[in-house]
């Protein structure tokens, strides 16, 4: 009913605004461009009203700005640009005439003495300006910004606004959370055109993606119906430079260093050159990045167990596993972009291709140093080679006929993840690993490194598999959007939009794994272990320090000594933890290729077909809104959209086999299955802007927005061992999330306060997705959605699966923030700029679990009772996942002359990183994450500037815990402090 009576209002708006579309015969219109006194910079944002009426406008990205549906006569503009002194200028309008304008503002720190805007401010009164301007509640990192002192990536970009908090690989920023929503909850776009996502999920790697070749970000917390509305969290627009008059060009080249290896190699070189032509009607502007980084990182992992206190009878924890991680990573990245505009009467023809590509070498020692639960010790390393590669390109043409505006463009988008040939070993000690020990609850994980034993002559290669994986994303669209304003004398004015889109998607997961197990169990010449080492030693002994064949009879196993490189590391994991025995990866991937070559690997069949899969998805989608300026105060922004989505995927459904000596067999129950899913939505949206003064602006908004399944949640892929006791299988049926939200928004405006914004938010989430594992009894048949058959019930298996959560999930929260510098302090202070925003989050749902319990099912009470199982409902409250409680980001700037630094402060407290079924304590959540980074550039004359950057100044880990927030530590990541410093030449 209250969605009924949200279209309803909006309906009826969008009626008056068709009824209020005006005869233009007496009106003319005004077009121009806002720039900045003495630079010529142009300013994007600022506002420009006709005096006494409701018709008024922003510049656009370019500083220009188009009036329509002035009445014809004498009037008088009012520009203003916060930081700026506003103008008032006098206009006479010609009735179906165009009135062009060149307008220039002045910065407000100029007075009696010439004052120059310094680099930070601009930046930050551009983003401040934008903010204001837009529609909707936004934030923006302006091209000002980036230009001057850009992060290393996108991630960190947007990772410094309120509400954002950050995702990190070996360091790196590559993925943002908007208000505690999960990346996934969000969409990422460039110029408009979405980026795909290139892992199982929706999220988007912003790794690869450099701020250098940026002209802007944008990120829209409340969206309006002429967006796409899978954005729970929001949507992110990263935009691409255009070409200013001139020709210019702008270079930089940077060296770095990485503490924790103590890596000297890292470098980053970027380029954009630009320029217009054949009167400046045509523009093209090129960029390209190339860089390569060191992102290695040491990694503790521990696992705990609940106990009981056999005093208190409190629940408690003790360790049950510990491993210790070393990754290697060698990041190269390749980027380039080319954007074409074209003015044409009234409107532009534009082009533009973005391509990036990362490649990931990475060497994984892995050292699982104690298993409580069988006693043995192993030692794996894995050896990655991967290439993720995205393209975005698109072709859009737009023209304003004072009577109509429409813009259409069609774009075609491709991500593609490519591991051609991934190595993975694992050498392991069955007996004798470490000593007999008490554990107690909360023993720190390095009191066990004592008691542990290791012995190369009793650690014996167990299992090598090669493993090869395509991924890839294909996305075409095409949409079309139109405009027409009207007004209804001097107090309302305004436009009413529509328009529509369609987007086809096609995907494909295909992963193939082959390798032996097993292999340290008692080799003979006359086994197959035994044959296989003999036809490697045939190819490749010569490689080995030792005769492998006959060690391997001797030791009835390949001890792990004929591979050992002698490698450590004295710093692995600050010192606290051994990391062990390593083998020389050259000398495994030999032994791999020739094994291969021998013909002794076999298919992996749960690896290989259990992540394959492809489909093709069909969205459509339709809008209608308004926007309507009553008097100079108020705006009204409704709105209606629907969407549609389809989708079909092939998968396959198999039965593991086991085959003599343990190793997998050839897959029985072998099955293609295809799905196709259907959903229809239409979303009623409400925008009202209020600002009752110059210095204060009110913003309220009522939203509805999708959140899609994952691709892993919801492929045809149903899976069951060989004991047919566990099941996995994908849900065909589930639906995507829904979600209504609430906004609110303040911001006060003074010229020597500077901006101070509180927003609140509220968001109810329908049908959210969350994993679950449930129980099978007396051979019932699960939901046909999973796709399991009956022949797999006789073991009454647990199946592991996703599902839509039936309790909503409720976020709620507010963010301050305060942008202002200090142009108005004497000498040397008035550089100084500053940034602070803060965030408190709250969530809460149910989830939903299972388990499994002995029940009497006969003869209860007698003797001769006889019991069953059955399943039982389980339901917990908690956080959302990856939900924190507060978040802080700092900024303080300064300005000098030719000097600029900036020193960033993050502040993020625990996110909730997992919720068990039954047992509180078991629940993970992440540590509190300080971070400090250091920024500086010193000019040396208007040309040449030299730039340093200091990252993770304070060598900040990552950390979870299970049992609280600050308890037992169950994951820590070092990757330690880096540096780049480097020239940048602009001309």
């Amino acid at each position: 009913m209250k969605n009924f009576f949200s279209l309803k209002s909006t309906l009826l708006l969008m009626m008056f605004c068709i009824a209020a579309v005006p005869v233009l015969a007496q009106t003319g219109r005004i077009v121009g461009t806002i720039t900045e006194n003495g630079s010529g910079e142009t300013l994007i944002g600022a506002s420009i009203l006709i005096e006494g009426t409701s018709n008024g406008t922003a510049t656009d990205l370019d500083g220009n700005f188009t009036l329509n549906s002035v009445r014809a006569g004498d009037h008088v503009l009012i520009i203003s640009y916060i930081g700026y002194e506003p103008k008032r200028i006098p206009v006479t309008v010609v009735a179906g005439q165009t009135l062009t304008l060149a307008i220039d503002l002045v910065w407000q720190g100029v007075v009696g003495e010439e004052v120059l805007i310094t680099a930070q401010a601009r930046g930050q009164l551009s983003a401040i300006n934008q903010q204001l301007s837009s529609n909707t509640i936004t934030n923006v990192v302006s091209s000002d910004r980036i230009r001057e002192l850009p992060d290393v990536s996108a991630a960190e970009s947007i990772g410094r606004l309120p509400g954002v908090s950050i995702q990190r690989s070996g360091g790196e920023a590559n993925r943002i959370a908007i208000r505690g929503l999960s990346p996934k909850y969000n969409t990422v776009t460039v110029n408009g055109v979405r980026v795909p996502s290139t892992g199982n999920d929706r999220s988007t790697d912003l790794s690869l993606i450099s701020s250098n070749i940026l002209d802007g970000i944008e990120v829209m917390k409340a969206i309006t119906a002429d967006k796409d509305a899978d954005a729970v969290a929001g949507s992110v627009d990263l935009r691409l430079r255009e070409a200013p008059e001139g020709f210019l060009a702008d270079l930089s080249a940077q060296g770095g260093y990485n503490q924790l290896q103590s890596y000297y190699g890292n470098y980053k070189f970027s380029g954009t050159v630009s320029d217009r032509f054949f009167e400046n009607k045509l523009g093209l502007i090129a960029t390209f990045t190339a860089d390569r980084y060191d992102r290695s990182a040491d990694k503790f992992g521990a696992d705990y167990d609940q106990t009981t206190n056999a005093t208190t009878g409190e629940s408690e924890i003790q360790i049950v596993r510990l491993n210790l991680r070393e990754e290697v990573v060698d990041r190269r990245r390749t980027g380039a972009s080319l954007l074409l505009d074209y003015k044409i009467p009234y409107g532009k023809i534009a082009s533009n291709i973005f391509y990036n590509q990362m490649n990931n070498e990475a060497l994984n020692r892995v050292n699982q140093l104690f298993d409580a639960g069988n006693g043995r010790h192993h030692y794996d390393m894995q050896f990655y080679d991967s290439k993720t590669s995205i393209v975005t390109s698109a072709f859009s043409f737009e023209q304003d006929f004072k009577w109509l505006r429409y813009d259409a463009g069609v774009s075609y988008t491709f991500s593609e993840v490519n591991n051609p040939r991934d190595f993975m070993w694992r050498f392991s000690q069955e007996g004798n690993a470490y000593q007999s020990f008490e554990r107690y609850p909360g023993m720190d994980p390095r009191e066990v490194v004592p008691f542990i034993t290791p012995d190369s002559t009793r650690t014996g290669l167990a299992d090598v598999n090669i493993r090869e994986l395509m991924r890839n994303e294909h996305q075409q669209a095409a949409q079309l959007n139109m405009q027409t304003p009207f007004r209804m004398g001097d107090n309302i004015s305004g436009f009413l939009k529509f328009g529509g889109k369609l987007r086809w998607l096609q995907r494909e997961n295909d992963q193939y794994q082959v390798g032996e197990g097993g292999m340290h169990y008692n080799v003979t010449a006359a086994n197959n272990t035994g044959q296989l080492i003999g036809c490697v030693y045939d190819q490749i002994g010569d490689r080995f320090g030792v005769n492998i064949y006959d060690e391997a009879l001797f030791y009835q196993m390949l001890p792990i000594f004929a591979f050992n490189d002698n490698y450590n590391r004295k710093n692995f994991l600050e010192g606290d933890y051994p990391l062990g025995y390593t083998i020389d990866p050259a000398l495994a991937k030999a032994f791999s290729n020739a094994m291969d070559e021998c013909g002794f690997t076999r298919e992996r069949v749960n690896e290989s077909r259990g992540e394959d899969y492809e489909g093709i998805e069909r969205y459509q989608a339709a809008y209608v809104m308004s926007e309507i300026n009553i008097g100079k105060w108020v705006t009204l922004i409704p709105g209606v959209r629907y969407e549609g989505d389809y989708s079909r995927y092939i998968g396959q459904q198999f039965r593991e086999q086991a085959a003599a000596g343990g190793q997998q067999g050839a897959p029985t129950d072998l099955d293609t299955l295809r799905v196709s899913r259907e959903h229809n939505f239409v979303l009623p949206m409400i925008h009202m802007n209020f600002r009752p003064t110059d210095w204060l602006q009110l913003r309220l908004a009522r939203t509805e927005t999708l959140s899609r399944p994952d691709f892993n949640q919801y492929v045809p892929i149903s899976r069951i061992d060989s004991q047919q006791q566990y099941a996995f299988a994908g849900n065909s049926k589930l639906k995507p999330a829904h979600s209504v939200n609430y906004d609110a928004s303040m911001s006060i405006y003074t010229p020597k306060v500077g901006l101070f914004t509180i927003s609140a938010f509220q968001k109810s989430i329908q049908d959210h997705i969350i994993w679950v594992r449930l129980y099978t009894t007396n051979r019932e048949s699960p939901d046909p959605s999973l796709n399991i058959p009956d022949s797999w019930l006789s073991q009454n298996p647990r199946i592991d699966t996703y599902i839509n959560n039936p309790f909503e999930a409720n976020y709620s929260g507010y963010e301050l923030d305060w942008q202002t510098n200090f142009w108005y302090l004497p000498n040397f202070l008035k550089g100084l700029v500053l940034s602070v925003n803060y965030t408190r989050i709250f969530s809460d749902t149910k989830y939903q679990s299972f388990v499994l319990n002995r029940v009497c099912v006969s003869n209860c009470g007698t003797p001769r009772q006889i019991f069953g199982f059955e399943s039982e409902e389980v339901v917990r409250e908690g956080r959302m996942i990856d939900q924190p409680k507060y978040i802080a980001n700092i900024m303080i700037g300064y300005d000098y002359k030719g000097f600029s630094t900036r020193l960033s402060y993050l502040f993020t407290t625990d996110k909730t990183n997992s919720i068990n079924a039954t047992r509180p304590i078991l629940d993970t959540f992440t540590g509190t994450y300080k971070r400090y980074d250091l920024s500086v550039r010193q000019k040396v004359n208007t040309e040449l500037e030299l730039f340093l950057n200091l990252n993770n100044l304070v060598n900040t880990t990552d950390r979870s815990f299970q049992g609280g927030p600050s308890g037992s530590p169950t994951f820590i990541e070092y990757y330690g402090f880096s540096m780049d410093a480097g020239v940048r030449y602009r001309f």
